[in-house]
């Protein structure tokens, strides 16, 4: 009986021993990405609305936020403007503000794939205007 008791405790000892080897000193960090409310939302459009993407004029968030990025993965003939403004109709804007006091940033046609950062923010809401051609397939990051 002694003898089963020291093997058993033997093994036992062992066991401690590897799960103490193996056992991580310091805790493991999770993968770590934007925090909690930082996070964009994703609108897309496309020159058809086959899959729902936006193909026109389009109020695209109300209020305020960021214009974060662009990211054009097809291009077109469509001139795209975007607008802190919550229309395109200046007689329905507070204050009768001006387009050009509004316009954040004005794409021109054909513009090369990529991704185009703005961290722009905007407090009356994000406008997206075809102003001509046909929409380019694009994503746009905001929040």
């Amino acid at each position: 009986m002694n003898k089963l008791l020291l093997s058993i405790i033997g093994v036992a000892i062992i066991v401690a021993g590897v799960l103490w080897y193996f056992h991580p000193s310091e805790p493991i960090e999770p993968i770590k990405g934007v925090s909690e409310g930082n996070q964009y939302n994703a609108t897309s459009t496309a020159a058809s609305n086959g899959y729902g993407a936006i193909t026109g004029d389009q109020l695209i968030k109300t209020g305020w936020g960021t214009f974060g990025s662009l990211v054009i993965t097809g291009a077109n003939t469509g001139v795209m403007n975007f607008y802190n403004a919550t229309t395109s109709d200046i007689t329905k804007r507070t204050g009768n503000k001006a387009t050009t006091t509004l316009l954040i940033t004005s794409i021109p046609a054909s513009l090369t794939a990529g991704t185009y950062v703005f961290d722009a923010i905007f407090t009356n809401g994000l406008l997206l205007e075809l102003e001509n051609g046909i929409m380019p397939t694009t994503t746009i990051l905001h929040r």
